[in-house]
């Protein structure tokens, strides 16, 4: 079992014993008091059972069962389909508390729920004061009335929202084909082509009791209204709540510039907006990965009132910076690409799913592991899929404070939903409170309104099964909610902001080139080879979906399941691969490109080949034709279920062969050799602001080593741009030799390096034929540890031939490798780094190495 998964269940663990043993104390802040019921003794029996078992307030039913022992893992083996039953019950939690007179002697006290999941009524000392229908909502009570001094009881009755879905859409005048569209709850756990059914209910977020008198700051939101590189002309707009006329004075404090910005105002009763203008001379702006700092400005806002009357306190990060996206008419149609401070930036990136199934069980170590997996391949964007929910805080920090762009949904997905005036007042709520939540983040780079339910509608015949009449309301419905009620919130509350109403705006099957964005699925859905990523009519603006399945390596495969499970025929596997022709798909692009494996293990590894072959083709195409498309976002970054799917990274954290392939296709500066017609040419392409003089070289070698072809140049890499540095005619390189042509584009790789001095900043290989027809030989591999540099060895590989897609793997413990299925030519001294917390000896002798060739040859 991987670190990362013993550590995250060790987390929960000590979570769920604090739970039974901390005191409930209220936390003071000033005027303001908070106790958190989140760390009460919670329990919870199916309702009206009455078999009540201790509960993990944030949590889900389903983790609460399974701590309990009352069900297996859910991710393991074919468990999913036992537990089906759990989403189709109603379900019950229950606490007790205490309150103390100096908090119930307070003007106000509020009960607050941060998440509800989904349909649930709440009860306090008996008295129904909620009713939940929204996952994506906080709940706030005036429960001042309900309480009283002493002991008091909170109940919470959740109901199934399969049940209540299947209702619905009896009711409804016309029948949807999902109907999950009728509840405000994360689209993804009724199932997904990447993820299980499991359809939670529980209190998903922290419970709290909030008391204070007289006023509450509720909200800072810092506006920049003028920012350049001399001055930033800034205004907090500060939202106060007073319970009584009064006069107060609102203070904002920037901890970067130890400066109080103060303003004296009048509070009326009720809710009161005040605005202090905030001036920074030279400011330090904030840029994405690669550009420059993520620098962040703290603001601590609070307002004082008459009698020294103190609100609670509001910290607010920001970053100073313009963003936009620009959508300028050209030849073809209209431009669209981030302007980060005035200056175009390439998007490199991927499309974000949620952590887990049971979103609780997702601690900030590995939302912090996740983002640094991001960061570490070099990604500048990711995308909040509209099939989660509105992400946790701190995954928006860590996108603040590494310089991650965020493309956020909201939450719709692949679906027609309903367009009924209390539908729309529900979503017209939780768009606004998460709008509110989260506009100060300056990685927030543009809202969207849903995803593919624009182009599913337009191409993918979602409308066939209607009447015209129903067709058109279904349309109007659409219509009232993406390009009406979601753009008219953003404008009031992120006002600036650039609205984007459905991603895609184009799907495939068609010329994409146009203008938007595109999600590209001819490779996969409609089996095109891959060379199709690089036609012309398939390369968008911006690519903001497209992929390719790969399987988890063996190690991971072996935690969820028996060795008698490891067989892609095997029920357990195909209850992990959750597209509906996941395994044939596969086989047919294996069958074009790779020699066939010779057994499990060996199709599990050509799998993550295959997929890495695929996608770095897209990239290296999509970054080579800058700035007609300036964006790049492959489908996906994460898993959150142990499963074959379009992931860089499986639920274990390991990465697949495509992420160290990202790591390389998205550094700052990217050398690449494309095949047009009967010319090589060599592409630089440069994210760099500067021009920069550099050497570029170019060499020709067959597979023992032996070189053919040798060119060096100086060249000026320009800044912000795709452009060709060298070409050579295909003849020129091998039209001399004797040998047929075939046979000599079959044994020969050439090798481009981009360098500054005698240090390669990048580099790349070319092979004129696929993996299936090089004629490789067995390889002769040697791994040696030169030295340990703290929690890190040094190894060292050579080769006396060609050892293509070298896979390195330890089976004692997990270790990270700075390089894997990487290949390995003859005459190189290889370095890797090999991480790991623990003293392993005789590392050299226990890693084990493969490479292709291993796949079907056997001496």
């Amino acid at each position: 079992m991987s670190t990362i998964k013993h550590y995250f269940r060790f987390i929960l663990l000590v979570i769920f014993q604090s739970c039974l043993t901390l005191c409930l104390t209220a936390q003071t802040f000033g005027n303001y008091l908070i106790k958190d019921l989140s760390t009460a003794e919670w329990e919870f029996s199916e309702f009206n059972v009455g078999n009540w078992l201790k509960a993990n307030v944030p949590g889900t039913v389903h983790t609460d069962l399974l701590y309990n022992k009352k069900i297996k893992d859910p991710y393991y083996r074919d468990n999913e389909n036992k537990l089906q039953w759990i989403g189709e019950k109603n379900w019950e939690y229950k606490t007790s508390f205490n309150i103390d007179k100096q908090l119930f002697d307070k003007d106000k006290i509020d009960l607050v729920f941060e998440g509800l999941d989904t349909y649930a009524d709440v009860f306090l000392n008996g008295t129904k004061i909620l009713h939940a229908n929204n996952m994506f909502r906080r709940w706030e009570i005036d429960a001042k009335t309900y309480l009283r001094i002493g002991y008091n009881e909170l109940r919470v009755v959740f109901y199934s929202s399969v049940k209540i879905n299947s209702e619905m859409n009896e009711k409804s005048p016309y029948k949807y084909s999902d109907t999950y569209v009728f509840t405000r709850k994360a689209a993804y756990q009724y199932g997904w082509d990447w993820g299980p059914v499991f359809i939670t209910s529980g209190i998903w977020k922290p419970v709290y009791v909030r008391a204070w008198n007289k006023l509450r700051l509720n909200d800072v939101h810092v506006i920049q209204k003028s920012v350049s590189a001399q001055k930033a002309l800034l205004t907090a707009s500060c939202n106060v709540t007073s319970l009584l006329q009064q006069k107060a004075e609102v203070n904002v404090f920037c901890v970067e510039l130890n400066k109080s910005f103060t303003r004296k105002v009048d509070l009326k009763p009720g809710v009161n907006t005040f605005e202090i203008d905030i001036n920074i001379n030279s400011p330090k702006l904030w840029w994405s990965r690669g550009l420059g700092d993520p620098n962040l400005y703290t603001f601590k806002a609070e307002v004082i009132a008459e009698g020294n009357t103190k609100s609670n306190i509001l910290k607010v990060s920001t970053g100073i910076r313009t963003v936009k996206v620009v959508q300028k008419p050209d030849s073809l149609g209209k431009s669209f690409y981030v302007e980060l401070n005035g200056v175009p930036v390439f998007m490199k990136g991927a499309d974000y799913i949620p952590l887990d199934m049971f979103p609780p069980r997702a601690t900030d170590s590995l939302y912090r592991f996740t983002i640094k997996q991001a960061v570490m391949a070099n990604m500048n964007m990711l995308r909040v899929w509209g099939g989660g929910f509105y992400e946790n805080d701190i995954f928006y920090d860590l996108c603040d404070k590494n310089g991650i762009l965020v493309w956020q949904d909201f939450m719709f997905a692949c679906a027609m939903y309903p367009g009924t005036a209390d539908f729309l007042e529900n979503v017209k709520a939780e768009a606004t409170e998460n709008i509110i939540r989260l506009r100060n983040h300056p990685c927030i780079a543009l809202w969207c309104g849903n995803n593919e339910n624009y182009i599913g509608w337009k191409d993918w015949a979602w409308s066939k099964p209607y009447s015209k009449a129903d067709s058109a309301q279904l349309w109007h419905d659409y219509e009232k909610l993406y390009e009406h009620l979601l753009p008219e919130l953003v404008e009031k509350y992120d006002s600036g902001k650039f609205y984007w109403p459905s991603s895609p705006k184009y799907g495939w099957g068609y010329p994409v080139n146009t203008d938007g964005d595109v999600h590209y699925w001819g490779i996969w859905h409609d089996e095109e080879p891959f060379e199709c990523f690089d036609k012309n009519e398939n390369i968008g603006r911006f690519m903001s979906e497209y992929g390719f399945q790969g399987m988890p390596e063996m190690k991971s495969i072996k935690e969820f399941t028996l060795p008698e499970d490891r067989n892609i025929k095997t029920e357990v596997m195909k209850l992990h691969q959750k597209h509906r022709v996941g395994f044939p798909v596969i086989d047919k692009y294996m069958g074009w490109y790779y020699k066939w494996p010779k057994d499990f293990e060996s199709y599990v590894y050509v799998s993550q080949l295959v997929q890495s072959k695929g996608i770095g083709l897209a990239i290296e195409t999509h970054r080579r034709s800058m700035p007609h498309c300036m964006g790049t976002l492959y489908w996906q970054l994460n898993d959150l279920y142990p499963v074959t799917s379009w992931s860089s990274i499986d639920m274990y954290g390991r990465w697949k062969a495509l992420h160290y392939r990202i790591k390389e296709l998205y550094q700052d500066y990217m050398v690449t050799v494309h095949r047009e017609g009967n010319m090589l040419r060599v592409y630089v392409v440069s994210d760099k602001l500067k021009d920069t003089p550099l050497q570029l070289e170019v060499k020709m070698t067959d597979f023992n080593g032996k070189e053919h072809f040798k060119k060096n140049l100086n060249v000026m890499v320009k800044a912000n741009t795709s452009k060709p540095y060298y070409e050579i005619h295909i003849d020129s390189l091998l039209g001399a030799k004797r040998k047929p042509k075939w046979m000599l584009e079959s044994k020969h790789v050439v090798r481009v390096k981009l360098m500054e001095n005698t240090n390669t900043l990048t580099e790349n290989l070319f092979y004129f034929t696929e993996p299936k027809d090089l004629l490789l030989s067995k390889p002769q591999i040697t791994l040696k540890e030169l030295r340990r540099e703290n929690d890190e060895y040094i190894l060292e590989l050579s080769t006396n031939k060609l050892a293509k897609n070298v896979f390195l793997t330890l089976d004692e413990t997990d270790v990270f490798f700075s390089n894997n299925y990487f290949d390995l030519l003859p005459g190189d001294n290889y370095i890797i780094r090999c991480k790991s917390n623990k003293t392993i000896t005789d590392l050299d002798k226990k890693i084990q190495v493969r490479s292709l060739v291993d796949t079907y040859y056997s001496e």
